[in-house]
């Protein structure tokens, strides 16, 4: 199948966020399309699959023009997306999100065992096992996401858009994913490969496209280009390095120490301390813990044993009211479902944090928040139409740089970020390393969980490395190496 758009345009009341933009994908070709948060990216593939409706242009598959006003006139026609927000019910069992509105009947009835069969053959073909009765919830992120494209699997898609598939997957997991995708290929199956990692990008795709700020940028092949081409014309210029310099600050007291902290099932005897001014990395394979006991550290699950101290003082967190009581703040990996009311604006998600400081015997100060609200904005530097947006508007790296406004509103005095750039474009990124290092410097305490070795190697002071619930070692990051860190995250061997 080739598919064709053509001057698409698209505007959000006065905001024009598309302009005569083009794009085509052929059959048995893997395109990558890249382009800064806000670049419309998101948009255009929301138009492909009938969830917006385009302005104007035009839309062929086959070199016949044609409609999409939902979800569904697109997959009738064989298109598939597998969004970077997953769209799982997670009360319900893996068997149930498979076929939710596609069951297999039989004499008027669902034919679970056919169902079943058809599952297990899918699975086969991407080398996972989630077992078929369990809650999706009681899965990782990255097994959700393996839902998700088993899902496109079933549907027979000729074109499989898939937006940064691999920004909660292990190592293993990502190289599973792309032998399915190269077999899609030799299939026939046409892939729209979204993501900022350049690596797999270069690795993987044959073809690119790039947008910036809502406009078509250039098509090439993937062998005519390379890592700065690329990066200059996201960003319209030399972007220099990825990481800006790291301040050498002295050592501050220390402000959060955690002396063996244990959960039921997930991790023992975890054992760290975080100075002011510093940046304490944590690292590990999925599953290895790391966000288990930054949940369980903010409260967000309990403690089997092990003591928090802050500014030296036995701190008993059993909440997450109490953990802000107590000067944290914590940023999740999961915004859409965590961090945000994406049906709410900018300015009352931030308020909703920081009710007590915006707000005198119950009553708003509407000046003092929408004050209080644009200066946080400006300090993460986001970009935004105004405080009354509704955070599902705005891109992904957008409504992160909400989170963290939201949060810095509470002046914590240790900050745990959980994959703080999953998703985000590299000028972004970039942009929120600066935040990092301008509050460590004013002396905050910043703990970041990161999948991305480059990052921690980056920005980290020190690297606690876990494996399968364990604190393996503490490293300090001076001429540290992505190979030593991940020696020790597989337990000794590579």
């Amino acid at each position: 199948m080739n598919v064709v758009m053509q001057h698409i345009n698209k505007s959000f009341g006065p905001v024009q966020v598309l302009h005569d933009v083009q794009l085509s994908v052929n059959s048995g070709e893997i395109l990558a399309m890249v382009g800064e948060n806000g670049a419309g990216k998101s948009t255009l593939m929301k138009i492909l699959t009938g969830i917006y409706s385009k302005d104007s242009g035009e839309i062929l598959i086959d070199d016949q023009a044609v409609e999409f006003h939902t979800i569904r006139d697109s997959e009738a026609k064989g298109i598939f997306i597998v969004n970077q927000e997953l769209n799982v019910f997670k009360d319900m069992t893996v068997l149930e999100n498979l076929f939710l509105n596609k069951e297999h009947s039989r004499f008027g009835m669902i034919d679970e065992n056919s169902q079943r069969s058809q599952a297990i053959t899918v699975f086969q073909r991407l080398g996972i096992s989630l077992d078929l009765d369990t809650p999706v919830g009681m899965f990782s992120v990255g097994q959700q996401q393996l839902l998700e494209i088993a899902k496109s699997l079933l549907l027979e898609a000729k074109l499989i858009i898939m937006d940064e598939p691999t920004s909660a997957l292990s190592g293993k997991e990502i190289e599973m994913l792309f032998d399915v995708i190269r077999r899609l290929k030799e299939a026939g199956t046409a892939i729209i490969y979204i993501s900022h990692r350049m690596k797999e990008i270069f690795d993987l795709c044959d073809r690119i496209i790039i947008l910036r700020d809502g406009r078509f940028i250039l098509s090439s092949s993937i062998a005519e280009m390379n890592f700065d081409s690329v990066i200059k014309n996201m960003v319209g210029y030399d972007l220099g390095e990825l990481f800006p310099d790291k301040p050498e600050l002295p050592p501050g007291p220390e402000i959060l120490r955690v002396e063996g902290l244990s959960d039921a099932t997930r991790f023992h005897d975890v054992s760290f301390s975080v100075h002011q001014g510093e940046i304490l990395g944590f690292a590990g394979l999925m599953g290895s813990g790391r966000t288990d006991v930054m949940n369980v550290l903010f409260g967000v699950e309990p403690k089997t044993a092990g003591q928090v101290f802050i500014d030296n003082e036995l701190v008993n967190i059993t909440s997450p009211r109490k953990a802000k009581q107590a000067g944290m703040a914590y940023v999740t990996e999961n915004r859409k479902d965590e961090g945000l009311f994406l049906d709410f604006t900018i300015s009352n998600n931030i308020l909703m944090n920081n009710l007590r400081r915006l707000s005198h015997r119950g009553v708003v100060n509407q000046d003092k928040t929408t004050q209080f609200a644009d200066e946080l904005m400006t300090q993460v530097n986001a970009k935004y139409q105004g405080l009354s947006q509704l955070i599902e508007e705005l891109s992904g790296g957008n409504q992160q740089k909400v989170v963290l406004a939201k949060w810095l509103g509470t002046n914590p005095k240790v900050l745990v970020l959980d994959e703080p750039t999953r998703g985000i474009d590299v000028n972004s990124k970039k942009q929120i390393y600066e935040l990092i290092f301008t509050l460590a410097k004013l002396g905050m305490a910043i703990v970041v969980v990161s999948s991305e070795l480059i990052e921690l190697l980056g920005i980290c002071d020190h690297i606690v490395v876990m494996r399968e619930g364990a604190v393996m070692t503490h490293l300090e990051n001076q001429q540290l190496t992505d190979e030593e860190v991940m020696k020790h995250m597989m337990g000794g061997v590579i």
